[in-house]
């Protein structure tokens, strides 16, 4: 669906005015380039009787700024203004001898607006016609999504108060597994078969996306923002760096009218109904307190010139979770979080062709909580551990636009984002797992703390060139450039990370533990460093009107990913990555009522900064066995016994750049095809039917090449590499990244003098097989626009998502370890790997709307039906199954579980997700104020508590049964109310 605000436009006309004396204005898509940042008018000037009018005067002034601009038509009539900011413009259109007409509010949104202007035949004045929305289809483009007015949607739709459900509107979105929401992104959505960790996210311009982890964008109050654009496919060249989708977000701004609001919302406790306890949850005892409000502000500073626009947003936040009582005791975690955000817009007018745009906002955050645990018998002391995370910073962004020509306008932008990665606590990280239930019973609620930040500068320029050749041009051309640079330092909670075990009746480790014995496993990690990265692109994009009924788009990105060590040496530089974007419209009948589009387009995503942050800084990283003499009941600390088993993870201090990555290595990069049918039925209905494919073609991902090597010197005789010995140093603790399914080109120190040797591991002795991917989806959508009493939207999503690799992140196991996670790790755990993905869901229905009751109530409804996530058995690698020397056997993250091979995505399912949302506002009218409303909303009506999350383990890793494997791990979010106020003047 495209919910941009294409116009229709009616006349309205006054004491018995005859229509064929009025001008008539329909609306129209002709080509215009997609922006990140600004908007278009654009259309065709005729006379009286249809035919295009050459050399008209077309005014473009915006209502609420005095902001104009005029442009003469072509020689076929057509026209277009660029990079205009979103809002209401009043157009009009004259030549002499022909006639004149104008247009009042006329709403132009995110992507632009079109029209055909029929001129009339009148003396004098122009005659004045008024817009109102329609249903229109967009010819210039094969994009897939939602352009959303977030205030208009959120007024009428039951959503949460986050960019994440407006994303959930759109189809072909689901979202991610609950492992990946935080304070610093909230809920992460997948967006087209990809990962939560393959989109892109823009604000007014600057690309605000993680870059550690590709996770979510900074928190940003979604009422701060106009306008959000979700791009689920087939978006034209200046778009890249994401294998996902795009999220486009422009913020609100000044105008001539001073205005202002207040608004606050409150989900009480009380009102929430209780979770299902799951095996390690008590969810009767949760509490959850949520209050937010936002002020806001705007106005002229110098009227006609300089305005601005003020946000601040107070909130809070608190919960309480308790688990289950464990082995003896009970663990009560306590958190809140209560900093506010606050921002604003500067915009300047400097002419009418020149204009100056500034932006900055501050997203911190912090939470702050303590974990107690409790031992429920005995005079054992509580053990209470406080923690801390912050995140966020400031951001800035710039941006100067000049309209130099009625052909030519240039754009240029520059922003920082500042974002800080930091976690505290002094108690080491202990899980008990000897029940067979882990449970966190000291420690940071995430095992590893950072301390550090990232930071990351944009530099953009664009270029829009309108041009009559062969048809109408519309081409756009810029460069970037992100420099991008992460300090850390890394260390488990309090240093270490213990897990207590207990080996079952045949032992553990390969007989290294005896039978029904405790053992812990003990594991330090040491990281460090300051990194940089470079991420540079430039693109070439042509709208090509063909003629009336056909437009193409021709678009090409070239991309270029450096990426540096903490020493400051480059060990990744992906060159010349080009990526074409082709797509293409036909009017079926002329009369642009029914579209058919097609698209084919490669896009690529860079290497995350996480990637130089653990392979190519100084990172230590050990694990050892020990038994387990027994635990001190105040601190939990454990008695070391014996150690058993010792392994260097990771040792990459001093590691040479060039042995770190296969030197024919590529980035991850798909390929997508897409056709599809819209049809416009009367004046504000459309239905539409897209089929989509994606093929994941490449992956990034590290190896531990000690499985293979040896194999490899095997059938060598060279000094270093032969039957009787192997390399003495390569990669990241013989790790190297590299991608898998093809030749590892490796620089090794054979003999271990420091002299480098270049030699390639065939693909066939690697023994990893290709990254695999496979996205098929068959979506069918409708939308009828608001007209003052209701609209209603809605669509049916058929899908299938398979593959070897879920992308970036590992839902199976909660890791988002971004290039650097368990997939791809050893040969044997890719065994029975290929099978539906995490985010695989067969069937999606959405269906959202709202309905005046009067001019005072208004209803809005939001209803999902989701079909289930498939899971498999995750377990101990078994050689006596897999072969030998093929994966680690003291680690439960194969495929392999209870002796067989069980395969991703082949044993368990959650259950279907259904969700009705409600809502219920009152609008009372005061004298002086625009609106003062009250409204309640009401989440999962019904209270459906569907299973969505299961235990996948079947096996800990002493590969003893687990006992929990299929329980439930996490309940569909319960029902809940939240209450609102807002006041605009």
């Amino acid at each position: 669906m495209n919910l941009s605000r294409s116009l229709i436009l009616r006349a309205l006309l006054g004491g018995g005015s005859v229509l064929s004396a009025c001008a008539a204005l329909a609306p129209i898509s002709p080509a215009h380039a997609q922006d990140i940042s600004s908007a278009a008018i654009s259309g065709q000037v005729v006379d009286p009787t249809g035919a295009p009018v050459g050399g008209a005067t077309i005014t473009v002034s915006a209502d609420a700024r005095a902001l104009s601009r005029t442009v003469t038509s072509g020689p076929d009539g057509s026209f277009s203004v660029v990079q205009l900011p979103v809002g209401s413009y009043t157009l009009k259109a004259e030549k002499a001898g022909v006639g004149a007409v104008e247009m009042t509010g006329a709403m132009v949104a995110l992507g632009g607006s079109s029209f055909v202007v029929k001129l009339a035949e009148v003396d004098g004045a122009p005659i004045i016609v008024t817009a109102a929305k329609a249903r229109e289809l967009d010819f210039s483009q094969s994009a897939t999504g939602l352009v959303i007015d977030v205030k208009e949607t959120f007024d009428r739709v039951p959503i949460a108060r986050d960019v994440a459900a407006l994303q959930l509107l759109a189809p072909q979105t689901t979202a991610g597994d609950s492992a990946f929401n935080s304070l610093t992104g909230g809920t992460n959505v997948a967006l087209s078969g990809g990962s939560v960790a393959e989109n892109i996210y823009y604000v007014n311009g600057m690309n605000i996306t993680n870059f550690r982890t590709f996770l979510g964008g900074g928190l940003v109050p979604f009422q701060f923002y106009d306008q959000v654009q979700i791009k689920t496919g087939g978006y034209q060249a200046e778009f890249g760096r994401a294998t996902g989708g795009a999220v486009i977000a422009l913020t609100r701004s000044g105008s001539n009218d001073y205005a202002g609001g207040f608004n606050a919302y409150w989900s009480p406790s009380g009102l929430r109904s209780r979770a299902r306890d799951t095996y390690i949850s008590n969810n009767d005892r949760d509490k959850r307190q949520d209050y937010e409000g936002n002020l806001w502000a705007s106005g002229p500073i110098i009227k006609d010139r300089l305005y601005f626009f003020g946000f601040f947003n107070p909130r809070y936040r608190s919960e309480f979770d308790a688990t289950q009582p464990i082995n003896g005791s009970v663990t009560e975690t306590f958190a809140k979080s209560k900093k506010p955000f606050f921002g604003g817009k500067i915009d300047f007018d400097v002419t009418e062709d020149h204009r100056l745009e500034f932006t900055y906002f501050n997203n911190s955050n912090a939470e702050e909580g303590t974990i107690r645990t409790r031992v429920l018998s005995g005079a054992v002391p509580d053990l209470v551990t406080p923690y801390r995370v912050s995140v966020g910073g400031d951001n800035y962004i710039g941006k100067y636009t000049g309209h130099i020509t009625d052909w030519l306008t240039i754009s240029a932008l520059y922003g920082r984002t500042d974002a800080d990665q930091t976690s505290s606590s002094t108690q080491p990280y202990i899980v008990d797992q000897r029940s067979g239930t882990a449970v966190q019973i000291a420690g940071h609620p995430d095992a590893t703390l950072d301390s550090g930040a990232d930071r990351r500068e944009l530099y953009r320029a664009d270029v829009d060139i309108l041009a009559h050749l062969l048809g109408e041009h519309h081409i756009r051309f810029g460069v970037d450039r992100e420099d991008l640079s992460s300090r850390v330092s890394t260390t488990y909670s309090g240093g270490v990370s213990y897990r207590y075990l207990r080996a079952g009746a045949t032992g553990a480790l390969n007989g290294l533990i005896p039978a029904n014995t405790d053992y812990v496993r003990v594991q330090y990690l040491d990281r460090a460093g300051a990194f940089k990265a470079q991420n540079t692109a430039f693109y070439l994009q042509d709208n090509w009107d063909v003629n009336d009924r056909v437009n193409l788009s021709l678009g090409v990105r070239n991309e270029t990913f450096e990426n540096r060590t903490a020493s400051g040496e480059v060990f990744t530089k992906l060159k010349n990555q080009w990526a074409p974007r082709l797509g293409a419209t036909y009017d079926l009948f002329g009369d642009k009522r029914t579209k058919l589009s097609g698209f084919f387009g490669r896009y690529y995503l860079p290497v995350a900064a996480n990637t130089n942050i653990r392979m190519a800084g100084n990172e230590y990283f050990t694990r050892a066995f020990n038994i387990l003499n027994g635990v001190d009941p105040a601190t939990r600390l454990p008695t070391l016994g014996r150690e058993v088993s010792f392994q260097v993870l990771s040792d990459s201090a001093g590691s040479d750049p060039r042995t770190l990555t296969s030197q024919n290595l590529k980035p991850q990069y798909l390929d997508e095809f897409m056709i599809g049918v819209d049809q416009r039925i009367g004046e504000r209905w459309r239905v539409g039917l897209n089929l989509t494919h994606r093929n994941l073609k490449s992956v990034l991902e590290d190896t531990d090449l000690g499985y293979t090597i040896a194999n490899f010197c095997a059938t060598q005789n060279m000094p270093g590499c032969n039957p009787n010995a192997v390399p003495a140093s390569y990669g990241s603790g013989g790790y190297v990244l590299l991608n898998p399914g093809k030749d590892a080109i490796i620089n090794v120190d054979l003999t271990g003098n420091g002299q480098l040797t270049q030699i390639t591991i065939p693909a066939a002795i690697v023994d990893l097989p290709k990254a695999k991917r496979k996205y098929w989806a068959a979506e069918a959508n409708f939308d009828r626009t608001w007209d003052g009493t209701w609209q209603l939207s809605g669509s049916y999503v058929w899908s299938s998502l398979k593959g070897n690799y879920e992308g970036g992140v590992k839902s199976d196991n909660g890791q988002d370890d971004t290039g650097l996670t368990q997939d791809f790790d050893e040969p044997g755990w890719m065994d029975g790997a290929n099978g539906y993905l995490p985010n695989h869901r067969r069937h999606t229905f959405k269906l959202y709307g709202a309905y005046a009751v009067t001019d005072q109530i208004q209803l809005g409804g939001f209803a999902r039906l989701q079909s289930p996530r498939k899971f498999g058995c995750i377990g101990v690698y078994d050689e006596a199954l897999g072969g030998a020397g093929r994966a680690a056997t003291d680690t439960s993250a194969s495929w392999y579980c209870n002796g067989r091979l069980v395969g991703r995505g082949k044993a368990l399912e959650s259950d279907w997700l259904k969700q009705i949302d409600l809502s219920l506002s009152y609008t009372v009218k005061i004298a002086g104020l625009k609106s003062f409303q009250l409204r309640a909303d009401v989440f999962n009506v019904f209270n459906w508590k569907s299973k969505l999350d299961l235990r996948e383990y079947g096996e800990d890793d002493g590969g003893n049964p687990d006992p929990n494997y299929g329980r439930v791990t996490s309940y569909q979010a319960p029902r809940q109310v939240r209450f609102g106020v807002s006041m605009d003047f």
